[in-house]
C-alpha cells in the first residue's frame, strides 16, 4: 500500500501539473489581448502615448511565457518533485504580478479597470502554492502595487482612495483564504481518488490471478478426465518397444534390423508427440492472438480428445472445410474451450443409445462460427439461462466443478467472440462459438 504522505504528494503533483499548464495557456491569451488592445488603450491612458507600453508588456508576457513553455517541455523532472514545481509556479505568479502591476499603473492606478485582476492571481497562488507561499504572493501584490503607485506619483490622495486600498487588501486576503480552503478540499478528493484507483487495481489483479488459477484448474481437471486414455496411448507404444527389446535381449549376438530400429523410433516419436500435446495444453500461458486455420485448431482439439475412451464409443462427425479460413484467436484458448464443450457433450450423451457428436465450422462475413452439437439429454429451459454462471452445474454432485462453461465464456469474450447455446430436453444441445475472422483468407 502507498503511505498517506505519498498519496498527498501524488495528489498535489497531479493537480499542479494540470493547473500550471492551464495557467500557461491563459497567459498566451492575456499577452495577445494586451497587443490587440494597446491601440485602443489611448482612449483611457493619460498621456495617450502610454498605449505603446501596454503593447510592450504584451510582448514581454508572450516572450517569458514562451520561455516557461520551453522549460516545461524540456525539463520533465519538474513534475516529479513538489519543491521545484512550487518554485516554478512561484516564479510564474511573481512575473504575472509584475506585469499586471505595470498595466494597472499605466491604465489609471487605483482607478484602473483591471485592478480586480489581482484576485485571479490570488486564486492561482492558492491552487499552485503552499499556504504560506500564497499569503506571500498576496503580500508581494501589495508591495508591487505600492511601489508602482509611488514611482508613478499616483499614491492615494484622500480618505476615499485609502479606504479603496484597504478594501482591496482585505479582498486579496479573503480570496487567498477561501481559495486555500477550496484547494485543500480538491487535494483531499484527489487523494481519495488515488486510493480508490489503487484499490481497484489491486482487486483487478487479484481477480485476474484467481481467474488464471481457475482456468489452469479446469485444464488440470480435463487432463484428469483424460488420464486413463493418456495412459493407454503411452502404454501401447511402450508395449511394442518392450517386445522389440525382449527379442534383442534373447539374441544379443544378432544386431537389430533396420526395420526394428525404425519401429522403435516410431514408437518413441508417438510417445513424444503425446507428451508434447499434453504439455502444450497444460501450460499456464494462454498464448497470444494470431491468425490460425480454424479447421486445423478444431481438428487438433479432437486429436487431444482421442485419449478419452468414451470418444471411441461415440460417433463423431466433422464438417471442417478449409473455406472457413483464418480466425484471429489464441489457439490454446480455443483448444481449451473446445475440449470443455466436447467433454460436456460426452457427459450429455452417456445414456444415449446411439451417441453422436458433430463439430462443424463455417464463415459468416467477418466472423468464424464453430458449432458443437450432441444428441444427448439436453438442458431444461429453466436452467438454460444459468449454465454460464460460476459453480452452476446440471451434473450430479461431485461430477463437475460448475466452472467449465463460465471460464469458456470468459475466454471467448477475451478473444472478442461470444458463446451461445440452444437446447431441448431429450433432443440434444448445440453450442455456437463466434470468433473474429481474419481479413486474409
Amino acid at each position: 500500500m502507498i503511505p498517506a504522505i505519498q498519496y498527498h504528494r501524488i495528489a498535489r503533483l497531479s493537480v499542479l501539473r494540470t493547473k500550471l499548464r492551464w495557467l500557461m495557456r491563459l497567459r498566451w491569451i492575456a499577452g495577445a489581448l494586451c497587443l490587440l488592445a494597446s491601440p485602443f488603450s489611448r482612449l483611457i491612458t493619460n498621456p495617450p502615448t502610454e498605449w505603446v507600453w501596454i503593447g510592450f508588456i504584451g510582448v514581454v508576457i508572450l516572450v517569458f511565457n514562451a520561455a516557461l513553455t520551453f522549460a516545461d517541455r524540456c525539463h520533465a523532472a519538474l513534475y516529479h518533485n513538489l519543491r521545484p514545481l512550487h518554485l516554478f509556479a512561484a516564479i510564474q505568479i511573481l512575473l504575472d504580478l509584475t506585469c499586471l502591476t505595470a498595466l494597472v499603473v499605466l491604465t489609471g492606478g487605483l482607478t484602473s479597470p483591471i485592478l480586480g485582476f489581482y484576485v485571479f492571481h490570488m486564486v492561482f497562488a492558492s491552487l499552485l502554492l503552499p499556504r504560506v507561499w500564497a499569503y506571500a504572493a498576496a503580500s508581494a501584490s501589495i508591495l508591487l502595487l505600492a511601489l508602482g503607485l509611488a514611482l508613478s506619483e499616483k499614491w492615494p490622495a484622500d480618505i476615499n482612495e485609502y479606504l479603496s486600498v484597504i478594501g482591496w487588501v482585505i479582498t486579496l486576503s479573503v480570496t487567498v483564504y477561501i481559495s486555500d480552503r477550496i484547494a485543500s478540499t480538491l487535494y483531499r478528493r484527489e487523494r481519495a481518488r488515488l486510493r480508490k484507483n489503487q484499490r481497484l487495481r489491486q482487486l483487478a489483479n487479484m481477480l485476474r490471478t484467481q481467474q488464471d488459477a481457475m482456468i489452469q484448474h479446469e485444464k488440470m481437471a480435463a487432463m484428469g478426465r483424460l488420464a486413463a486414455g493418456v495412459a493407454h496411448e503411452i502404454n501401447n507404444p511402450l508395449a511394442s518397444m518392450d517386445g522389440a527389446l525382449q527379442l534383442m535381449e534373447r539374441n544379443p549376438e544378432k544386431l537389430p534390423s533396420a526395420s526394428t530400429i525404425r519401429a522403435l523410433r516410431d514408437q518413441v516419436r508417438r510417445i513424444q508427440e503425446t507428451v508434447r500435446e499434453l504439455t502444450a495444453f497444460a501450460h499456464p500461458n494462454k498464448g497470444t492472438c494470431e491468425e490460425v486455420l480454424l479447421s486445423s485448431v478444431v481438428a487438433g482439439s479432437l486429436k487431444m480428445l482421442q485419449f478419452d475412451h468414451r470418444l471411441r464409443d461415440c460417433r463423431v462427425e466433422t464438417d471442417l472445410p478449409d473455406s472457413t479460413g483464418l480466425a484471429c484467436v489464441a489457439p490454446r484458448v480455443l483448444q481449451q474451450v473446445l475440449m470443455n464443450l466436447v467433454l460436456n457433450a460426452l457427459d450429455a450423451v452417456a445414456e444415449t443409445p446411439e451417441p453422436v457428436i458433430t463439430l462443424r465450422t463455417r464463415r459468416e462475413g467477418e466472423w468464424c462460427i464453430i458449432e458443437i452439437v450432441d444428441n444427448g439429454c439436453g438442458i431444461p429451459q429453466e436452467k438454460l439461462q444459468d449454465i454460464f454462471e460460476p459453480f452452476f452445474t446440471t451434473k450430479p454432485v461431485g461430477a463437475g466443478t460448475g466452472l467449465g462453461l463460465s471460464i469458456s465464456q470468459s475466454l471467448i469474450r477475451e478473444q472478442g467472440g461470444a458463446i451461445e447455446v440452444a437446447s431441448q430436453p431429450g433432443a440434444g444441445t448445440t453450442f455456437r462459438i463466434t470468433i473474429p475472422a481474419s481479413s486474409t483468407r
